[in-house]
């Protein structure tokens, strides 16, 4: 019983150091990833209101962010191939409410989507889309994504999301200079104001994924 015990582990010593080994000398796993610039600013008032170009946020090395703001908010911006993250902090002395049911997401081929905020649940996707309200001096941290890019499984009984651009290398570098646009409207004391935000992809790359060294996972 003893002899037995000690030639087990044994083998599952030589399996592990054969896995460590064969991951060692396979090829990364390659990801592709997309930079995507906020390239431009548009609001339905705009000639009435002090509307400044996009700059990009440094506060963040190893993230490309984008600024934004004007007299009623201040906004930072990150997106890539899953989803728009957006931090907006309330500038003004009124509270804001984003109508994420009236607003948009134009993909690269200008085909509108409904909004699916981080704050509605994916299996929700399909219901009223309920409002966000920043208070004044007040700030909402929320990923905005397309509710066209859920779908059920039906293998998994889950729901699961589509990226919003191609995974595939040689089929994303093709999208390398493509526009996403995000359309979101907002309202302040009554008023109602339109923001358009225009993305540009700016370069299309792939990213080594490390391996952990077990089983070449």
């Amino acid at each position: 019983m003893k002899n037995l015990l000690i030639i087990s582990l044994a083998l599952m010593l030589l399996a592990i150091t054969a896995c460590a080994t064969n991951s060692e000398g396979a090829a990364p796993k390659m990801v592709t990833k997309y930079d995507i610039a906020l390239a431009k600013v548009t609001r339905s008032d705009s000639s009435q209101g002090k509307v400044k170009s996009p700059v990009a946020d440094t506060t963040l090395v190893d993230k490309l962010r984008f600024r934004y703001e004007d007299e009623l908010m201040r906004t930072i911006w990150s997106a890539n191939e899953n989803g728009f993250e957006l931090t907006l902090y309330n500038a003004s002395d009124k509270n804001i409410t984003i109508d994420w049911e009236k607003g948009l997401y134009l993909d690269y081929d200008n085909i509108g989507h409904r909004l699916l905020p981080s704050t509605t649940k994916d299996a929700d996707k399909d219901k009223i889309q309920i409002p966000s309200v920043v208070s004044p001096r007040g700030n909402l941290v929320v990923t905005i994504y397309s509710a066209d890019h859920v779908s059920l499984s039906s293998l998994l009984g889950s729901y699961i999301r589509t990226p919003l651009l191609p995974t595939d290398y040689a089929t994303a570098v093709r999208y390398n200079g493509k526009e996403l646009k995000l359309v979101m409207p907002v309202i302040i004391d009554g008023v109602s104001f339109q923001y358009e935000y225009l993305f540009k992809v700016t370069n299309v790359r792939q990213v080594a994924v490390k391996s952990t060294g077990w089983f070449g996972l």
